[in-house]
């Protein structure tokens, strides 16, 4: 009778504690169980588009990455569409200095905080800029580039993939360092604006590696310098732009990986994961490297104080510039 009473009270005990342990909601799965949409917010061929490529392609999560092309307005269309997302971790977007840092400063009304309504993922590398003109152009140095827009004020044309983009602020940094006037030519994205100095139509163009590199290699258009303290090892032969005769000049993009704020930190730490492999694969680093990015892999907290690190940083510069973007 003792054995029965007991055997009742613990059964009793036991539908009591199942009852209030937590449950895994009815159909629930592990993450992802269906594929992830990662945002780009510049069209195809830029040098965002072609990093995040090569990071989608080398990323192993059991699902697809598909690839969701949010063109225009600088990037800040496809910025947005990232923080108003559901935080379930199946949108991420990759962003750059240009579209993480730079548009905070330049937009009055964006719609969206970047700092507040998205979370930093993961960076996937850095990368220089290479000061690069039309294949015809008079100058055959950053010297006679600076001469010869001395002696043309406002005559000069440089491209950009979009007003307020790094490549734009790279310009007016060098136009600002060399007491030079050029004339800014806005396009939808580096590839764009990359076609325009390839055909002759722009004189001018500073962009990273990835959407330059292979159009200084076959001749489409001139390389003059590298942005970076140092020489390349992609490009020996190339001064850099202190070494040509302008002091204190450096730009750099990086790219990273984000997530609408609030994604599940699991979601996090599996993307952040799988960017760190990338970085130490030699097959995925190689083709990184091959487009001109230093992988670097930093996780959610280092990346996110580099994060607020450039916002501290260029916030003062693209003041002083007096650049905004409506």
């Amino acid at each position: 009778m003792i054995t029965m009473l007991r055997r009742g009270c613990l059964g009793v005990m036991a539908a009591l504690f199942g009852a209030l342990a937590p449950v895994a909601p009815a159909g629930a799965q592990a993450w992802p169980d269906r594929p992830v949409r990662l945002i780009i917010p510049f069209p195809p061929g830029g040098g965002t588009d072609v990093v995040a490529r090569v990071a989608a392609q080398c990323m192993n999560l059991g699902q697809p990455i598909v690839i969701d092309n949010r063109a225009g307005a600088g990037g800040t269309i496809g910025t947005e569409a990232a923080a108003k997302a559901p935080a379930d971790g199946y949108t991420l977007v990759s962003l750059t200095l240009s579209s993480a840092v730079l548009n905070t400063f330049l937009y009055n009304n964006l719609g969206f905080d970047t700092r507040r309504d998205l979370a930093a993922v993961a960076e996937i590398g850095r990368s220089p800029n290479i000061v690069t003109v039309r294949p015809n152009f008079p100058a055959r140095d950053v010297r006679g580039l600076i001469e010869h827009a001395r002696a043309n004020p406002e005559r000069v044309t440089y491209s950009s993939g979009g007003n307020g983009t790094i490549v734009h602020m790279s310009s007016v940094l060098f136009a600002n360092m060399a007491g030079v006037r050029l004339q800014h030519v806005p396009f939808r994205g580096g590839g764009p604006a990359l076609q325009s100095v390839m055909a002759g139509q722009v004189d001018l163009m500073i962009d990273a590696l990835p959407v330059v590199g292979a159009a200084v290699r076959d001749g489409s258009i001139r390389g003059l310098a590298v942005t970076a303290a140092q020489r390349l090892p992609q490009f020996p032969d190339l001064p850099t732009v202190a070494e040509s005769g302008l002091p204190g000049y450096e730009t750099q993009n990086w790219f990273g990986i984000f997530a609408p704020a609030r994604t599940p930190r699991a979601v996090v730490d599996r993307v952040a994961a799988e960017v760190a492999r990338i970085a130490r694969d030699p097959a995925c680093r190689a083709r990184l490297t091959d487009i001109g990015v230093e992988p670097t892999g930093l996780g959610p907290e280092p990346f996110t104080a580099f994060w607020d690190q450039e916002l501290a940083t260029w916030g003062p510069i693209v003041r002083d510039s007096g650049a905004r973007v409506e």
